[in-house]
């Protein structure tokens, strides 16, 4: 594994659960790897990245870290409070309609809130060009360190190396050939994955499903990330099941992301892991898995943002 030049921030390894009742219900042999548990207010896949990045920026000497993503993002939630943690200051370009602030304060924009962050919101055509903007804002502060969107880089991705070589030594009782099933958008996770199961051998079929972009604009992120490095493992971008897009949230998927809950006990929000096991149920029910397919569906925390939405109809 990889772990040097980085922080311990989250709480590894993270269990792989079996989900019997999912399984049952739905008709594949389901097991959950639950990164919703990396830690209470730091849940989710996006602490193993920052561990690396943040480790950089405190060698570099930085005092303050400037980062974007969704009012809702879970990355920009996990920034800021673990810069919060280890002193330091948060700058956040947030996404909305409109460039304005959104009107409830709840979830994680509620979060990053409490933590301290400076919150700067930007429209989608602004948000396009957000890594100059975040560029230019650290030439006007002095130690200022940039995280690129979801820390999704060479950098960041190492934590998904380390995460695929935590999941090798979980697996070994496995009978062979396996899919990995997460939430996909700025393609850290993805391309980190992809680099480790090279390096431990994983027998596996690594899918990202889309949860906002398309299939081709997040492998080109992913080939740019893995770069020259770009191994022999089968993987691939389902972009299937966006629906309305990225935080765009259908009647039927949350009518599924409410049963997953019902079947599991664990939350599911709507933009990113509750996309993503809709998606994988919308699969299992077009036959792509059956009863005889192990898939591990890579829970990515988010937690927080289920409280950013209204429930009242399914419950």
């Amino acid at each position: 594994m990889h772990t040097e030049d980085r922080l311990h921030l989250a709480q590894l390894p993270t269990p792989l659960d079996h989900a019997d009742r999912l399984s049952e219900a739905w008709g594949a042999d389901i097991w959950i790897k639950r990164d919703d548990l990396t830690g209470f207010e730091l849940s989710g896949n996006k602490v193993r990245k920052l561990e690396y990045h943040l480790k950089a920026a405190q060698d570099a000497g930085a005092t303050t870290v400037i980062t974007c993503g969704a009012a809702q993002s879970n990355h920009s939630r996990a920034t800021a409070l673990a810069a919060a943690r280890l002193g330091m200051h948060t700058i956040l370009y947030l996404r909305t309609p409109d460039g304005k602030g959104p009107e409830q304060v709840w979830g994680n924009h509620l979060l990053q809130r409490l933590a301290g962050a400076e919150c700067r919101f930007i429209t989608p055509a602004e948000y396009d060009e957000r890594n100059s903007i975040m560029e230019a804002a650290a030439l006007d502060i002095e130690n200022a360190w940039v995280i690129p969107e979801g820390a999704s880089d060479a950098l960041g991705s190492m934590g998904f190396v380390n995460a695929a070589h935590e999941l090798a030594g979980q697996v070994e009782g496995f009978q062979g050939h396996f899919t990995l099933w997460h939430a996909s958008m700025s393609a850290g996770t993805t391309a980190g994955l992809v680099l480790g199961a090279k390096e431990v051998s994983l027998d596996v079929d690594i899918v990202g499903c889309a949860v906002g972009d398309s299939a081709e604009g997040i492998a080109e992120r992913v080939r740019s990330i893995v770069g020259s490095r770009a191994p022999d493992v089968r993987w691939s971008i389902n972009d299937s099941h966006i629906g309305g897009g990225y935080g765009v949230i259908s009647d039927e998927e949350m009518k599924v992301q409410a049963e997953a809950t019902r079947l599991t006990g664990l939350l599911f929000d709507p933009t990113y892991t509750g996309k993503a096991i809709y998606g994988l149920h919308q699969e299992i029910a077009n036959g792509t898995f059956g009863p005889d397919d192990t898939v591990v569906f890579w829970h990515t925390g988010g937690g927080f943002a289920t409280f950013a939405y209204d429930w009242s109809r399914f419950v």
